[in-house]
């Protein structure tokens, strides 16, 4: 069993696609999640650590979870309910940068992407980023990460700039 299956509680937020699908729940990340999100770390592919971190680096599972639960609130996890309840297929970060914005970054399990998952958590930053009066979220991504791309440009906020330099692109959005 999963360290963070008995808090399974979907997002409060009653906003556009999130909570709506039975299988999956989205909620803000909670300090007990480090063994799920070592969990789900762990098991994405190299080529989805290598999109999701810009780099090929080799950082464990531990690591990465370590890092993400510092704080309760700073990001959001999709955990998968029956019949594997409580298992985190989707991590979503959320840092204000101080200065009306915040960077967000995304990672969905590797069989599942595709399925709306990241699109509910885009759906949670957005609430987020919202209720805390930022203006502006901002995402750097490889050039080459299309599903990335439309996840952004498909988001209810709109595009202020997107910018290519070098392989690595950066997507401002309005809140």
């Amino acid at each position: 069993m999963h360290a963070i299956a008995s808090h399974a509680r979907p997002f409060p937020h009653r906003g556009k696609g999130i909570g709506a699908d039975r299988w999956v729940s989205i909620r803000p990340i909670e300090r007990t999640d480090a063994a799920g999100l070592s969990d789900f770390y762990a098991g994405l592919s190299p080529e989805s650590r290598r999109r999701r971190f810009l780099s090929s680096g080799r950082r464990s599972g531990a690591e990465l979870a370590r890092a993400f639960t510092q704080l309760d609130g700073e990001g959001f996890v999709a955990i998968l309910r029956e019949p594997n309840d409580g298992a985190i297929v989707g991590h979503a970060t959320f840092q204000p940068d101080g200065t009306g914005g915040a960077e967000v970054a995304f990672a969905v399990a590797d069989k599942l992407q595709g399925r709306g998952i990241g699109r509910r958590l885009m759906g949670a930053i957005l609430a987020e980023a919202r209720s805390a009066g930022l203006r502006r979220l901002n995402a750097t991504l490889f050039a080459d990460n299309a599903a990335m791309r439309r996840l952004l440009r498909g988001a209810e906020g709109s595009v202020v700039s997107d910018e290519i330099d070098t392989g690595v692109e950066e997507i401002v959005l309005a809140v």
